[in-house]
This record gives structure tokens, C-alpha cells and sequence, in this order.
């Protein structure tokens, strides 16, 4: 731990450089820099539960957990961290009066300790993962219960993990409790010092997303995919995917969602480059307005998205991230492609292809196949109503919500 402190302070110039040219290329604010150092505007008084996901998907799948904490905690203020700004803006959208927003500092003990002289926590909950040593430290030192609430850790963050016995011990063992992705994780996080005492029940947030009520007709879907939370490297094979599959069907559209927005507008360039017909959201532009390629390039609307598309092909699979959420796609009622890439839901995507309810493909001309195969209702019916069996629903957030209030009491 102390060689780790000593690297990240030589390390702090640099950063503060690095985040002030952000500044002053305009990536950033003055107030998200000084946020970035802990400098919170409106701090809130009272008790305090500090909830903190890495990005938007982190914070997308525990949207119930937080709903349910403020429901459950009215008296409360629910704090809330994030690494990025489209995802601080994503939490601020949601208009919930009961949430402070921030940007999570830089791990620096000095910046954690100083934030918590000034607040009343009555316990931290992690989303998922994003392990920073210095913030784990402040917070026990603190004597607040923190949580790991759908905790996951792969083979390989794992095996980075074991390089540095100490520092894992000393990290996991902060845990008070963990509700674990999977059993894989559960495992991992045992051998890297997480107490046995501390597991609670297993959790995927993901699974508990919750699709609003519109879903379009299936003989409109049809006609209509989705290429979901894509990544850079990948959009070019997906619309010439589309560009292979209007060969057989004319009339198909696509709806091309990036995983960053301010993607959109080049890849609308991309497309038209392809001779490929394009509208945006960004600026304004209907889905019904008419155009081969339909750009949702904004924050907030991927459940549209969802419930337009009879077929959803997952982003991050084609490129090396790991791979999306496919419990989204489920619960909307898509149809599901995807890449190679699936680490980050390895057992879900295990359990779509056990039960053949969904294909993997890498190719524009194997994608374009697929694509057109699944407008055939009977094969889109078989796959999703598949997935549905795959991935049942099952509720244990009212199991999470108690075990966290009964370790607030502690």
C-alpha cells in the first residue's frame, strides 16, 4: 500500500496537467476539475449514502437499487460518483431530488480524507467493481460499511490482482458485504482476501432492468435492427453488414446506437461514405423520418431504441470490451447477436448459447445473413422466446435492499 501511495502522489502532476488540458480544450469544466479533486459544490448534510458505479452502464444497471434506496431511505441523501461526465449527466436526468451528483475524485487519500471529514456516511456501496486503493482505505478508516453490490472480477483482473498480495488483502478485506455477479466471481474475490463472512446474496443488476411499457408490433420490429452500445472498430463492419443485408431486403433499417454520442456525427459520415442513406437524433431527427441508417447518438433513450428493433446486435463484442449487457435485449424481446468478445457476461451469454438463443457472428456477410434470417417471425419467435427461458428474471434486489439496511444498523 505505501509503495502504491508513494506512485500515485509522484504521479499527481501529471494528472492535474492532464485533466486541466481537458479544461481547457473544452472536454471538461472548471467545476468538474475541481470535483475531480473533491472540491463538491452543495455537500450534503445528514446521513449520507455514497453510491459510486464507474460509467453509464455501471449506474444504467443499478437504477432500481437506487430507486429502491431512496424509497427505503427518505431521510437520507444518496450520493452519487461516477468516472465520466455522460454518466453524471445520465443520473442528473433522471430528476431525482434525493441524489447529489459528482464526479469521483482522483485516488488520493488526502482529497478522500478531507471529503469525509465533511460528510456523515452510513455506508459506501460499490457497483460492480472499480477498486481504487486509497478510496477503499479512507472509507474503512472512516468506519463506514461498505458494500460490493453485483461484484464482478474476471480471470484476468484477477491474475493483475494476485501480483500484489498485500495490496488485494488489504483491499478486499474492507468489505463488508458482497453480493457477487456469479459464482466465478464470488471464487475470485475469496482468493484475493474478501472475508467469507461478508458474501451475501448473488446478484446480476442487470437482470433486474425493468422495460417500460411500449414494445412496437412484431411485424414492424421486423424490419428494423439495432446495433447497441457500439464501440469504435466496429461500426464500420456493422453498416456494412446493413449495406449487405438491404441487398435482400430493401426496406430494412438499422439503428445504429453508440456507446458515446459524440460519435454520432462521424459516424454518419462513415455511413454516407458507404452510400448509405442517414438521419441523426443529435439533430433532431424522428425515427420515422426516412433513411436507411437512423443515428441514436443521445444519453437516456436506448429503451426506444429496444422496443423498435426485433433484433439487437450487442456492442463490445466485435471489438475487445467485453461485451455488453444482453439482459437489456432480453427484456425488450430482441433477438440477439454478438460478437466474440463476451467476458464481461460470460455466464449469461453461456446460457443464450446453451440454449441456442442467440448467434455469434463476425462478418458483415455473416451479420447481413443473420439479420435476414430473423426477419422471419417464426425464427425471431423461437430465439426469444429462448432467451427468455435462458435468462429468467429473478428478484433478489428486496434481498439486497435489507441485507444494506440491516448493515447500516450495525
Amino acid at each position: 500500500m505505501l509503495l502504491y501511495r508513494c506512485l500515485i502522489t509522484l504521479l499527481t502532476p501529471v494528472l492535474l496537467v492532464a485533466l486541466f488540458i481537458r479544461v481547457l480544450r473544452k472536454v471538461e469544466s472548471l467545476q468538474d476539475f475541481r470535483e475531480r479533486l473533491g472540491m463538491w459544490k452543495n455537500l450534503p448534510s445528514g446521513d449520507v449514502i455514497w453510491i459510486h458505479g464507474a460509467s453509464n452502464g455501471e449506474l444504467s444497471a443499478a437504477r432500481p437499487l437506487i430507486d429502491g434506496l431512496c424509497t427505503q431511505n427518505p431521510d437520507a441523501r444518496l450520493l452519487v460518483t461516477c468516472n465520466s461526465i455522460s454518466a453524471k449527466n445520465m443520473v442528473r436526468a433522471w430528476g431525482r431530488s434525493q441524489l447529489n451528483v459528482y464526479l469521483a475524485p482522483i485516488d488520493l487519500g488526502w482529497v478522500y480524507g478531507r471529503l469525509l471529514r465533511k460528510l456523515s456516511l452510513r455506508n459506501f456501496i460499490l457497483i460492480e467493481a472499480d477498486f481504487w486503493p486509497n478510496r477503499m482505505r479512507a472509507i474503512a478508516a472512516a468506519r463506514a460499511p461498505i458494500a460490493l453490490i453485483g461484484g464482478r472480477i474476471s480471470k484476468s483482473s484477477s491474475r493483475r490482482w494476485r501480483r500484489f498480495t498485500k495490496l488485494s488483502m488489504e483491499i478486499f478485506q474492507t468489505f463488508d458485504l458482497i453480493c457477487p455477479q456469479d459464482q466465478e466471481s464470488a471464487m475470485r474475490l475469496s482468493k484475493l482476501g474478501a472475508s467469507d463472512s461478508a458474501f451475501g446474496a448473488e446478484i446480476s443488476l442487470k437482470s433486474l432492468f425493468q422495460a417500460k411499457p411500449y414494445i412496437a408490433d412484431d411485424e414492424s420490429r421486423l424490419s428494423v435492427w439495432l446495433a447497441a452500445s457500439t464501440h469504435e472498430g466496429e461500426d464500420g463492419t456493422l453498416l456494412r453488414a446493413h449495406l449487405e443485408a438491404l441487398k435482400s431486403d430493401p426496406t430494412l433499417r438499422m439503428i445504429l446506437a453508440p456507446r458515446h454520442p459524440k460519435r454520432g456525427a462521424n459516424l454518419a459520415k462513415l455511413a454516407e461514405t458507404l452510400g448509405l442513406s442517414v438521419t441523426q437524433r443529435s439533430l433532431g431527427a424522428e425515427f420515422d423520418s426516412p433513411s436507411q441508417v437512423y443515428i441514436a447518438d443521445t444519453l437516456g433513450e436506448m429503451a426506444q431504441w429496444y422496443s423498435l428493433a426485433g433484433t439487437c446486435f450487442v456492442g463490445g463484442s466485435l471489438v475487445a470490451k467485453g461485451g455488453h449487457t444482453p439482459f437489456e435485449p432480453v427484456v425488450y424481446d430482441c433477438a440477439i447477436l454478438h460478437g466474440p468478445h463476451l467476458e464481461n457476461f460470460a455466464v449469461p451469454y453461456a446460457a443464450l448459447a446453451k440454449h441456442e438463443a442467440a448467434m455469434m457472428c463476425t462478418t458483415p456477410e455473416e451479420i447481413a445473413c443473420n439479420v435476414i434470417s430473423l426477419r422471419n417471425l417464426e425464427a425471431s419467435n423461437k430465439m426469444r422466446s429462448a432467451a427468455h427461458v435462458a435468462l429468467p428474471q429473478i428478484d433478489t434486489l428486496d434481498v439486497v435492499l435489507t441485507t444494506l439496511s440491516q448493515m447500516s444498523k450495525n
